[in-house]
């Protein structure tokens, strides 16, 4: 509570230099309205001037202003959400004040979004198929880390893949957790070991949105972008404000609870902004089966952050830097009450994490601009993974992470030219005595891209590049190309085309550094020596069209994909009889193929009505069977699910919002200890329920000062495993389905 306490006063100390701004704005250099097609103002609508990259937002009558904004001709983006702006508005500032006037038409996809191209793109009008999470979606749907505001994007899956720690994993296309590269504002800073419970550890308070970029992003972004990428945007003020928030919850009966808050400040001439954030959760562990031993973790996630812009040269350059401290306590197990070792079963982490990034943007003028950005992050924790109160299982590790990044961007007549070079250095000191474990490695990586962004004609758009990665693991370089092709026949209708191919580096990944407890022994897994990069080849060809119907917007888009991976791999048994644990062995293991597709239904009208469907059908095989098993199936894999949501708003200050997700039937692999022998399991189907009902109440005279009061239950069909193992000989990696079993929550915020 004490660290809280320091992080509200140093909310507070925000909104008294917030409230002491003043009055007497500067002149508005670009000045206008944003309006829907029926005349209504459009609030909270972004502007950005996209050549710089200067934005705002409009208030509550629709308005914006830019102030200092140099001389020159400028194109404005105008995005909401649930609106679309089919045009690019050029707009000459001479001195004096511009007026533009904006009418945005009720659609899906209309925001901008810059992981696909590492450029700024209406989501509509990228060549590569691009998915984005609003804030305003993470606040309908309570989530209160990364891990709970994806799982509610069509094709995405976040499941947890321990019993007693709850270590958790995003999954794409199919495809395992580690061919997923999550993004910190374009930046690769969540390493290997951060990704073992770092998506849980990513607050939502400092989200602003995500992007979602489902196949082979390394011609990009480089290793790991195999399956997709995460990219989270941090929260970018744009006017002044802030919201303090309580949740508290009840999981399975047993009480948790959520404070959290976010201040911004901006300054009357809007060059300067500021945003401060902080958020502590507390999980009890739970028990659910009544064995001694939980299936929910204890946890206690203490998380603060800032993140601060300044805007120079007469708006031409935007200097930027972000910061954010995170801590987290996880135990499972059983006697939590007690130290690690006299427990029969546990694990346990102490982490800390800091990240900071320090980015410039500059646009001197014409169609070019460039962005220089140096970011860091250093994670460490402290560990036991042990049973059989083993006094020497405890471990630590630590891990600097390093990354330079330099592109630029040039127009050249109908071509975008994006080039640029990204360094990064990744060390990793890990220390498991009771495993005889030493993992002391440093990797780093070169990699220099190349992309060409070329309308080539009315409706028709072309981009293709590539990178060269040259990975410290590898004797010689590898280069990843990639194309995409998207034909816009009509306003309405995209249909996108893509290819790229993208590589695995022979390094550790995230399962390697979670020891898993199976009948009172652990799992260790180390890579073969000969290890060779894994390689991939991906394709996805996608219909998207947004049609008026009954009123309002609708949306229908299909896509198909198909990934195969070449020198796939594949974890084996090679247990050493000699040794205490159980040995795993990484190697390459033939090539496998995962085809299916994506069907994604939509219709809103305007902000009071949106109705969601989305589902995936896929079926993967490996090449070769494994040699534990026999199977060619790819594991913990579902050949079906989907999702369903409504957000209904029938007055302004009430939201009612109901979510669906199916699980299809899986096969997962269950080892010996609880059971007598390792066998392979198909596990049964799940359709879990969350629903939400939120209503604000307005205080004093100041219309956006409000009660936000919201209630509402998570999994309420109370889908969740029912073939537990149990007891100290459990295995705690036979853990499939829904992360939480049912939970009702309320909550409380105040929005000023």
């Amino acid at each position: 509570m004490n660290r809280f306490l320091s992080v509200s006063m140093g909310l507070v100390l925000i909104l008294g230099i917030s409230g002491g701004v003043g009055a007497g704005e500067p002149r508005c250099s670009i000045q206008g309205h944003v309006k829907s097609q029926d005349g209504s103002p459009v609030p909270d609508a972004m502007v950005v001037v996209e050549q710089i990259g200067m934005v705002t937002a409009t208030d509550q009558e629709g308005h914006f202003c830019l102030t200092e904004v140099g001389a020159g001709t400028y194109h404005l983006l105008v995005s909401a959400a649930g609106y679309h702006d089919r045009h690019s508005h050029p707009i000459h500032v001479n001195g004096g004040e511009t007026t533009v006037d904006v009418v945005l038409q009720h659609t899906f996809r209309s925001e901008t979004v810059v992981t696909a191209t590492r450029t700024e793109k209406r989501l509509d009008q990228v060549p590569v198929r691009t998915e984005v999470v609003t804030s305003e979606q993470i606040r309908v749907t309570e989530s209160r880390t990364l891990a709970d505001a994806v799982e509610w994007t069509t094709g995405v899956r976040v499941e947890s893949n321990c019993q007693n720690c709850n270590f958790s994993q995003i999954r794409m296309l199919g495809l395992d957790g580690a061919y997923t590269q999550i993004l910190v504002d374009s930046q690769a800073l969540v390493s290997s070991l951060a990704q073992v419970y770092g998506i849980e550890q990513i607050p939502a308070r400092m989200i602003e949105r995500l992007e979602i970029v489902k196949g082979g992003g390394s011609a990009i972004y480089g290793s790991g972008a195999v399956g997709g990428v995460v990219n989270v945007i941090p929260r970018q003020p744009v006017e002044g404000g802030g919201i303090v928030e309580s949740r508290f919850e009840w999981i399975d009966g047993s009480p948790a609870h959520s404070i959290s808050g976010s201040m911004d400040w901006v300054s009357p001439d809007r060059e300067s902004a500021f945003t401060v954030f902080g958020q502590t959760d507390e999980i009890p562990g739970i028990d659910l089966d009544g064995d001694g031993f939980t299936e929910v973790s204890r946890r206690r996630f203490d998380a603060m952050g800032f993140r601060g812009l300044q805007y120079l040269l007469d708006g031409k350059a935007r200097v930027s830097m972000d910061f954010t401290h995170t801590t987290e306590d996880r135990r499972g197990g059983n006697n939590l009450d007690l130290p690690e070792f006299m427990a029969d079963v546990a694990e346990s982490i102490d982490s800390t994490r800091n990240t900071a990034n320090l980015s410039w943007l500059h646009s001197p003028g014409g169609r070019f601009d460039y962005r220089l950005s140096v970011a860091w992050a250093d994670t460490s924790r402290e560990t036991y993974y042990g049973s059989g109160g083993d006094p020497n299982a405890y471990g630590s590790t630590e891990n600097p992470l390093w990354v330079v990044d330099a592109q630029f961007n040039q127009g050249l007549g109908s071509h975008t030219l994006t080039w640029g070079a990204q360094y990064s250095s990744d060390e990793l000191n890990d220390q498991q005595p009771a495993y005889d474990r030493t993992i002391e490695e440093t990797y780093t990586n070169l990699g220099i891209y190349l992309q060409d962004d070329w309308v080539i004609a009315k409706g028709w758009e072309l981009v293709f590049g590539a990178r060269i990665d040259d990975f410290s693991e590898l004797d010689s370089s590898i280069v990843s190309p990639r194309g995409a092709l998207m034909w816009s026949p009509t306003p309405l209708v995209n249909v996108r085309a893509s290819v790229a191919q993208g590589f695995r580096g022979p390094q550790v990944f995230d399962e390697d550094l979670h020891i898993t407890q199976v009948g009172g022994e652990g799992q260790v897994i180390r890579n073969d020596p000969g290890l060779e990069e894994e390689r991939s080849f991906n394709w996805v060809l996608g219909l998207e069209w947004t049609p008026l119907v009954a009123g309002g917007v609708g949306l229908v888009e299909v896509a198909l994909f198909r990934t195969e991976l070449r020198d796939l791999f594949l974890v084996i048994e090679n247990d050493d009889a000699s040794t205490d644990e159980v040995e795993f062995t990484r190697v390459n293991h033939g090539g496998a193929q995962v085809d299916g597709w994506e069907l994604n239904l939509g219709w809103a009208k305007g902000d009071s009505l949106q109705l969601q469907l989305g589902w995936v059908s896929k079926r993967s095989k490996m090449d070769e069977a494994d040699p534990d098993f026999g199977s060619n199936e790819f594991f913990r894999t579902p050949d079906n699910y989907g999702l369903a949501s409504v957000l209904y708003r029938p007055l302004n200050d009430l939201e009612l919002w109901l979510g669906v997700r199916y699980t299809g039937e899986m096969v997962v692999a269950h080892y010996a200890g609880w059971i007598d022998e390792d066998r392979l399991e198909t596990t049964p189907e799940f359709l879990t329920l969350d629903a939400r009902v939120a209503v604000e109440f307005s205080l004093l005279a100041e219309p956006t000062t409000k009660l936000r009061l919201a209630v509402g239950g998570r999994n309420l069909s109370n889908e969740y495993q029912e073939d537990l193992d149990q007891g100290a000989d459990r295995d705690s990696g036979y853990v499939y389905g829904p992360r939480m079993p049912r939970s009702w929550y309320a909550t409380l915020g105040f929005v000023f």
